[in-house]
């Protein structure tokens, strides 16, 4: 096991025994500001989670080598979810909530984030969520993408393939097999559908599945140009596309955010013939965000916007003389709602959905090449 999972897992009773005989550890918590950040035990999720804190991380470095905010120093708390579990996530979340005292945290998963965002709301909390799914700050006041919801992330895709790749005509999808995946069929289908591509085929896989021959084996069986990968990524999107060429499918393959990771920069297999969305990292960021998003995970630069926009957002409520928490940065986020990184921009609406500056991209030579760049303008 990981060391910081290690460690998330003993901090809990750790912080329980101090606060119990000394009855210092959440006034000492409270004089921090901190940031929770979800963390995984599952393949896939795992990477991205460590990527997204080291990201994390560079900016909370930074921020206190400055002093900190109004004199108060910035720490991540990493918030242990298992395998996409919301039993598990509920009980960390009520620990960093009420414990670590965090303002803010970055989290994933739409079943993770359904169950919990009662939680959020309740001690208004500031949830930025890297899940699709766009029931989920639907069903939140709390709640602000940071990523794009489902039918945004397919249509860069479906635009790119519509106007370079005119051949393809038939997609088929496969989608995992809880709400994420049931919306990103929907989103392929209504993407695709109003640019003439025709969804011709569906498969569903559970979490973590063995294997995916008998889903590309049914979608196959259409005869599809391309096929959606809809899944969470990691090992999934590894045995995917692995899959779909061992068993001869030579169409496009295609695929959102999840696919932006070293591990499918290294596939051979995957040097040709695969399309997917990655988020944007100017020239001109910071040389360590760079180097994690090429050699963990472009999610790194989600890490590193989650902290870097807490951050400007709370200077900017200290300035005002307003209490740093939840409610107060939310109002001020959504007041500015366009805002830029050091890394790529962002316009967060008032629905708490979330545009971005994204990509398509293709690999050659074990590295993502861009294709074409939608602004958070042109995904409107």
């Amino acid at each position: 096991m990981h060391g910081l999972l290690k460690k998330l897992l003993l901090v809990p009773v750790a912080m329980v025994v101090v606060g119990m005989a000394t009855g210092v550890a959440p006034a000492a918590a409270a004089e921090k500001l901190a940031l929770g950040v979800c963390q995984s035990t599952a393949p896939g999720p795992a990477k991205f989670a460590q990527a997204m804190w080291r990201g994390a991380e560079l900016v909370v470095n930074e921020a206190n080598d400055k002093g900190g905010i109004a004199g108060r120093k910035l720490e991540l708390v990493g918030m242990n979810i298992g395998k996409n579990d919301p039993s598990l996530a509920r009980q960390s979340m009520q620990k960093a909530i009420g414990v670590d005292k965090i303002v803010s945290l970055l989290c994933w998963g739409s079943n993770v984030m359904l169950a919990n965002n009662p939680l959020l709301d309740e001690h208004k909390v500031l949830g930025y969520t890297m899940s699709l799914s766009a029931r989920v700050p639907q069903e939140s006041k709390y709640v602000q993408q940071l990523e794009l919801i489902t039918t945004v992330v397919v249509r860069p895709i479906a635009e790119y393939v519509k106007r370079q790749l005119p051949q393809v005509k038939k997609v088929g999808v496969l989608y995992i097999d809880y709400e994420f995946g049931y919306e990103m069929v929907k989103a392929c289908e209504a993407e695709f559908g109003k640019r003439g591509i025709a969804v011709v085929a569906k498969a569903s896989h559970p979490i973590a599945p063995p294997d995916l021959r008998a889903q590309f084996t049914k979608l196959m069986e259409a005869n599809p140009d391309a096929i959606y990968i809809a899944n969470i990524g990691g090992g999934e999107m590894v045995m995917s596309i692995r899959t779909a060429r061992e068993l001869g499918f030579k169409g496009l393959l295609l695929t959102h955010t999840g696919a932006d990771a070293p591990e499918i920069f290294s596939l051979s297999v995957a040097e040709k013939d695969l399309l997917f969305v990655a988020h944007v990292v100017r020239d001109d960021a910071p040389a360590a965000l760079k180097d994690l998003v090429t050699t963990q995970h472009g999610y790194a630069s989600s890490g590193y916007d989650f902290a870097w926009i807490n951050r400007m957002l709370m200077t900017e409520v200290a300035k005002e003389g307003k209490v740093i928490a939840g409610e107060t940065l939310l109002a001020k986020l959504r007041t500015l709602r366009a805002v830029r990184t050091p890394a790529t921009d962002y316009e967060f609406l008032p629905d708490g959905t979330t545009l971005r500056s994204v990509a398509v991209v293709d690999i050659r030579q074990g590295k993502r090449h861009h294709l074409q760049t939608f602004s958070p303008a042109d995904l409107k």
